[in-house]
C-alpha cells in the first residue's frame, strides 16, 4: 500500500513531482489565512488556521481520517515548528518539539551549542537595547555580526566594523524587522542576536537525523562564497559549490562539527542544513537547518547522483538511508545581488551567459523598472544561475566567465 505524506505550509512542485513520480500519496495543510483562493477546492490541499492550535489539529484528524498519514515533511523553515507539534500529535516519526524550536530560533540555538562537548560555535548574545550592543562590543571587539533570530537567506544581518556602523545598522534593522518577519517568519515574535565574527571561509553540509538522533552526515562539503568575498558590501550567498577544494583532513572535520551540532540540538527524525565556517581554530557552525538546503536536491543529484529528496522522505518515514554517492562531477549554484543598489536594468553578457555549455539553469527574479538592493535591506536575489559539467575544465572555465563578466546591472 502506498504511504502519505503530509506536507505543512507551502510546498513545491519539485517536493510534489516527486512523491508523485515514486508512488506516494501526499496532502499539503496550508495556513487559510496564508493561502490565496481558500474557497477554491483543490486536489492535495487542506487548509487549517495555524494560529488556532484546537482548530488546527482537528483539522490534522479530518486529514488523516481521509488520507491515513504515514509522515510528516517540511519545505520552509517558518514551518518547521508547526511540523514537529502536528506530526508528534499523529504519533507518526517527528522532531522533538524542544529541538524545533531550538532549529527555528538562532538564541536558543546558540545556547544548546554552547553546552556541546567541544566548542562549535561563536560567543553570543540576545540584543534588548542598544546598551546590550555597547556592552558585547566592549567584550569582544569588531568586526561583529547582527542578526535575527528567525530569518534565512542572510536578511537583515550585517556584519558590523565598528560602534557606530552597529548602532545605525540597529536602528535600520529595528525599522524593517517587523515587516520582514511578517513576510518571511509570520508567526515568530522579530528578536535579534549579536556574535562574534567569525573569520574564515564558509561552508555547508547536509545530514538526514534519524529516529535515533544519529547523524549521516554526507559526503559532500559545499564550498561558498560570500557578497563580502567578491567586493560587495553584503553577506549574502553569493555561489555554492561541489566537490569541494578542501582536503580530506578539512572535509571530515567539517563533518565532525556538523554531527555533533545536530546531537547537541537534540534533532530526531529529519533533515539538516549545517553552515560552517572553517576559522584558524577550527570549524564552527553559523546555523542548523532542520531541512535540506536551499538547491540541494538539484546539486547533489548533479554531483553526487544522490536522491535528497528520497532520503527526506525516508527520514519522515523512518526507513532506511541511502546517501552513498555514485558520480563526482562539477556543479555551482549562483545568486545575483546588485552591488549598487537601485532600479533593476539586466544581467550584464545574459547572451554570453545563455550560450555556455555548463548552464544548467537560469531565472531571473528581478524585473525590469523594479527596485533591487542588498540582502542586508532584506531584498531577494536577481537571479539564480546553475552550472553544471561532467567536464571540470570546461566547468571551471564557464564558472570563471559568470564571476568575471556576469552581474546585475541597476541605474
Amino acid at each position: 500500500m502506498s504511504k502519505t505524506i503530509l506536507i505543512v505550509g507551502n510546498s513545491h512542485h519539485t517536493l510534489r513531482d516527486y512523491l508523485e513520480e515514486h508512488g506516494y500519496n501526499y496532502v499539503t495543510l496550508k495556513d487559510i489565512r496564508l493561502t490565496k483562493f481558500p474557497d477554491k477546492k483543490l486536489q492535495h490541499r487542506e487548509l487549517a488556521d495555524f494560529s488556532d492550535r484546537q482548530k488546527l489539529f482537528q483539522a490534522v484528524d479530518t486529514a488523516h481520517q481521509r488520507y491515513a498519514i504515514d509522515g510528516v515533511m517540511v519545505v520552509y523553515e517558518s514551518y518547521v515548528l508547526i511540523a514537529a507539534e502536528i506530526a508528534a500529535h499523529l504519533d507518526v516519526p517527528a522532531m522533538p518539539l524542544e529541538a524545533a524550536r531550538a532549529c527555528t530560533d538562532k538564541f536558543l540555538m546558540r545556547q544548546k551549542f554552547a553546552k556541546a562537548p567541544i566548542k562549535i560555535s561563536p560567543d553570543f548574545m540576545l540584543v534588548e537595547s542598544e546598551q546590550d550592543l555597547r556592552d558585547f562590543a566592549t567584550k569582544f571587539g569588531f568586526p561583529l555580526i547582527l542578526k535575527p533570530a528567525h530569518l534565512a537567506k542572510s536578511l537583515l544581518v550585517t556584519k558590523n566594523h565598528s560602534l557606530d556602523e552597529l548602532l545605525q545598522n540597529y536602528e535600520r534593522t529595528m525599522k524593517n524587522i517587523s515587516t520582514t518577519y511578517a513576510k518571511y517568519a509570520p508567526r515568530a515574535t522579530p528578536k535579534l542576536v549579536i556574535e562574534e565574527f567569525l573569520e574564515g571561509p564558509v561552508h555547508s553540509v547536509d545530514v538526514f537525523v534519524d529516529c535515533d538522533g544519529t547523524p549521516h552526515v554526507l559526503d559532500g562539503v559545499v564550498d561558498y562564497q560570500t557578497g563580502y568575498d567578491i567586493g560587495y558590501d553584503d553577506n549574502f550567498h553569493y555561489s555554492r559549490l561541489l566537490p569541494s577544494k578542501l582536503g580530506r583532513e578539512d572535509v571530515e572535520k567539517i563533518r565532525e562539527v556538523a554531527a555533533v551540532g545536530c546531537q547537541a540540538l537534540g534533532m530526531k527524525n529529519s533533515p539538516a542544513h549545517v553552515e560552517v565556517i572553517r576559522t584558524k581554530d577550527g570549524p564552527r557552525i553559523v546555523e542548523i537547518g532542520a531541512r535540506n538546503g536551499g538547491y540541494r536536491e538539484r546539486m547533489y543529484w548533479l554531483a553526487d547522483g544522490l536522491d535528497i529528496i528520497g532520503n527526506a522522505v525516508h527520514v519522515a518515514l523512518d526507513e532506511p538511508l541511502d546517501i552513498q554517492s555514485t558520480k563526482d562531477e562539477s556543479v555551482a549554484v549562483l545568486e545575483l545581488f546588485p552591488k549598487k543598489p537601485g532600479i533593476f536594468d539586466s544581467i550584464a553578457n545574459e547572451d554570453k551567459l545563455q550560450a555556455l555549455p555548463s548552464l544548467e539553469y537560469l531565472s531571473l527574479k528581478a524585473k525590469p523598472g523594479t527596485f533591487v538592493g542588498k540582502s542586508s535591506d532584506g531584498y531577494k536575489m536577481c537571479a539564480i544561475i546553475i552550472l553544471h559539467n561532467a567536464d571540470r575544465k570546461q566547468f571551471e572555465q564557464d564558472l570563471a566567465f559568470v564571476n568575471d563578466h556576469v552581474a546585475v546591472v541597476t541605474n
